[in-house]
């Protein structure tokens, strides 16, 4: 048996095309500015992940970057 463990990743999350900030929507593709100008700063940044915990009525989005695109969107548990 083989077990693989995503290291910082959140456990059971689900990918996401786009979600949805105060100032508009993000998509896969978008730039890490375009992203930082329409929801804001991350709760957590990490080399190329951001995270954003929009509080308990909320998921919690996990971004994955790659040279700058966002590349990925995770959705995890309920925020804080």
């Amino acid at each position: 048996m083989i077990i693989t463990l995503n290291m910082g990743l959140p456990f059971g999350a689900e990918e996401a095309s786009s979600i949805m900030c105060d100032d508009g929507t993000v998509n896969i593709g978008d730039m890490e500015a375009t992203v930082q100008g329409t929801c804001g700063e991350p709760n957590s940044q990490n080399m190329n992940q951001w995270v954003y915990n929009f509080g308990p009525s909320q998921p919690v989005y996990t971004l994955i970057f790659k040279e700058g695109q966002l590349i990925k969107i995770l959705e995890s548990e309920w925020g804080s």
